[in-house]
């Protein structure tokens, strides 16, 4: 999620004895998240610059006085447009200083990895960002990055996927430079998510009762996936989503099949919490309570799936749609 931004005092002239605002500043001090930062636009350009400091009072006097350097040096003729003059110390001398958009994406993949255990379908949202990426900025310094290239690559980004995938990789590209804020001068990606708009779409019209019933029919009268009939009619009889219905085990049945508990998800392999990350209980109609019953009677062990495969694992959703 983009950060809470509070505007702070705009330099040190805006600030009179009683801390009044007067505002007549080109660069604005904003806290991002509890972080100072620079904000101004000049040569037609919008820059962001990390102080490299936490919010504070006296912290953000360090900040002012950056602010007016700015403005004294642009009023002066002497701007450094590469910025490296108003970086943080630690910025200057860092390594990642160095690093193209692709390989500070890589090192920021890497440290996630070792910092908490990511599940496969998060990881190719890792991969699949770092590819447009590499895509969009085949060499481009992670430190020259500014906000029009960042804008440039939000609407790249959606003529290509989604927008709520758009979204997504965002996110990653935005925390990356969050994860690097004390070895870059500025972060591009502070605003660019709200920038995402979705489009309207119409509605995906829903099969009609006779479509579902020659669906599930297909299935039930094929020798090959036959197996897969009860599964499709639990599926359209419930309105699970596929992770989440392949992932039940009977212990998540009612007793009498009335009801189903739905808390975990199965994607890629791996068991998580669903989508949403809450759990949810459906009440079943007596169609479908009758088909598990059914199924029951050959099952003991409430650790055995539902639905499985007709190798005994889990139902891989890739498999299924290729051979079907």
């Amino acid at each position: 999620m983009v950060g809470n931004i509070k505007p702070e005092y705009h330099s040190l002239r805006e600030l009179s004895t009683n801390g009044v605002s007067t505002d007549t500043s080109l660069v604005k001090v904003e806290s991002d998240d509890g972080r100072l930062r620079l904000r101004f636009t000049y040569g037609g350009k919008r820059y962001a610059i990390a102080v490299g400091l936490p919010d504070s009072k006296v912290n953000r006097l360090v900040a002012l006085s950056k602010a007016t350097q700015i403005e004294l040096d642009i009023a002066s003729g002497n701007f450094d447009a590469t910025l490296s003059k108003y970086k943080p110390p630690k910025a200057t001398s860092s390594k990642q200083k160095h690093l193209n958009v692709a390989d500070l994406f890589k090192q920021f993949i890497e440290a996630q990895t070792k910092a908490k255990e990511l599940h496969t379908g998060s990881l190719c949202r890792y991969t699949a960002t770092l590819k447009h990426l590499e895509r969009y900025f085949p060499s481009k310094p992670a430190e020259l990055l500014d906000q029009d290239d960042a804008d440039g690559f939000v609407q790249y980004l959606r003529k290509q996927v989604s927008t709520r995938t758009a979204k997504d990789y965002l996110i990653l590209v935005q925390a990356c430079w969050k994860w690097a804020e004390q070895s870059l001068s500025h972060n591009p990606w502070s605003n660019v998510i709200g920038k995402v708009k979705p489009v309207p779409k119409q509605k995906v019209k829903p099969f009609t009762v006779t479509e579902v019933q020659a669906i599930v029919d297909t299935f039930r009268n094929n020798r090959y996936y036959r197996h897969y009939a009860d599964f499709v009619t639990f599926l359209f009889g419930t309105g699970c989503r596929f992770g989440e219905a392949v992932a039940l085990k009977w212990k998540h049945i009612a007793d009498d099949c009335s009801s189903v508990w739905i808390g975990e998800s199965v994607s890629r392999g791996n068991r998580k919490t669903t989508k949403t990350g809450k759990d949810r209980t459906i009440t079943l109609t007596a169609k479908i309570a009758q088909m598990l019953k059914e199924r029951k009677m050959d099952h003991h062990n409430s650790e055995d799936l539902v639905f499985p495969a007709p190798s005994g694992t889990t139902i891989s959703d890739t498999k299924l749609r290729i051979r079907l």
